[in-house]
Formats: C-alpha cells, structure tokens, sequence
C-alpha cells in the first residue's frame, strides 16, 4: 500500500497536485494528514524527508518527496496520465514545473484557501502574474475544443487546479475561456472530494488567513 503524507486540505496546494494525480491514476493508497503550522511539525517532516516538507510518498522502495517527482512515479505506472503526443507530452512536463517555480507573486499575495471569499483587491504584481498564467492556460486551451489543457486531463491539470481555486478565493478577473476551464476543474469529482475534506478540517492558519485582507 503506498502512503501520500499531505498538509491540511484548506491550504497546502503543493499536496493537492499528487492526491489528484494518484486518485485519476487508480492507484491506492493511505492518506496520512500532517497539520502544518503547529508545534514539532518541522521535526516530524524531517523524519520523512531530508525536504522536510510535504507531500511525500511512500512506496516500497523509497520516500518521494516533491508534486512534480510524485506525479512521475505514478506515471512510470499509469502511463496515460501524461499527453500521448510526444510533443504535448515535453509541454505538459515543462508546464507544470513552470506551475512550481513560477507566479511567485500571485502565490504569495493569494495562498490556497478553500474556505476563502473575498473580492479586495490584490497587489498589481499578484494581478499581472495571474494575468500571464490565463495567457499561458489559453496557449494551450486555444488549440481545441476540449475541457483540458491538453484534451483529455492530464497531470498539467492537477498542477494548474490550485491556482484556480485562487481565482475563486479571491474574486480574480478571468476571460470567458479561463472562466470555463476553472469550471471545468473545481466541478471535477475528485477535487470536489478534497475540497469536502478542506472545508471540514478545524485548523486555522492565520498568516494565511490575513492574505488578501
């Protein structure tokens, strides 16, 4: 049985990307939920992973830390999570690293918050970098006419299904086709089960609580 170590629902985006990965890839696996922001939770991610952060999966030969390098595992074993074009395959990959190392101000001004609703304004910087992530989305989007980046969904999607959640959260602007592909991701069944599990959760963390405020 694999094991997927995660941060609370309402927040941790970085979990959110592998548990949809590995929920569309029908691999099972134990869901260990480890309460971020509180005390001793630095010492017992470190016991994980020399990251000391989540997500982390457990598999029988090894500790897998990092979205990208989990959703790869599970690649090697369900092939079809990726494009079958070799093309659109390199692209998805390149995508979703760009989804980890890029956007930084759009990321910090709006962190993940499932519960969040709120339409104050966001800093310019925060604005022009979602602006440029529906730039990148309809590159993509603009070349058919299926609900997902790449046609069928892809693990490109679970990469970008956080930061739609933000545009949510916090009342972004989106042109119509960004509008509908965000539709298409918070309507999918397996998000609709963790968000279910987010809005449930107790915790609190407040430095994320005051974003956006």
């Amino acid at each position: 049985m694999l094991k997927l170590y995660i941060g609370n629902k309402n927040y941790s985006s970085w979990s959110m990307r592998p548990w949809l990965v590995l929920k569309k890839a029908e691999l099972p696996f134990e869901e260990k939920l480890i309460p971020l922001y509180v005390p001793g939770v630095k010492e017992k991610l470190l016991e994980l992973s020399s990251a000391g952060t989540v997500p982390v999966l457990q598999v029988p030969e090894a500790m897998i830390p990092d979205s990208l390098a989990i959703s790869e595992w599970a690649a090697k074993c369900v092939p079809n999570l990726w494009p079958k074009d070799p093309v659109d395959r390199k692209a998805a990959r390149a995508f979703c690293q760009q989804m980890q190392d890029d956007y930084g101000e759009f990321r910090n001004a709006a962190p993940m918050n499932l519960r969040r609703r709120t339409s104050n304004p966001l800093p310019k910087a925060a604005l022009h970098a979602a602006q440029r992530m529906q730039n990148r989305w309809q590159e993509f989007l603009g070349g058919h006419e299926d609900a997902f980046l790449f046609g069928d969904w892809s693990i490109a999607d679970a990469f970008a299904t956080p930061y739609a959640t933000r545009f949510m959260s916090y009342g972004i602007p989106r042109d119509p086709r960004a509008d509908t592909y965000i539709s298409e991701l918070m309507a999918d069944e397996h998000f609709l089960g963790w968000e279910i599990a987010a809005l449930a959760e107790e915790w609190v963390i407040e430095p994320v609580e005051a974003a956006g405020r």
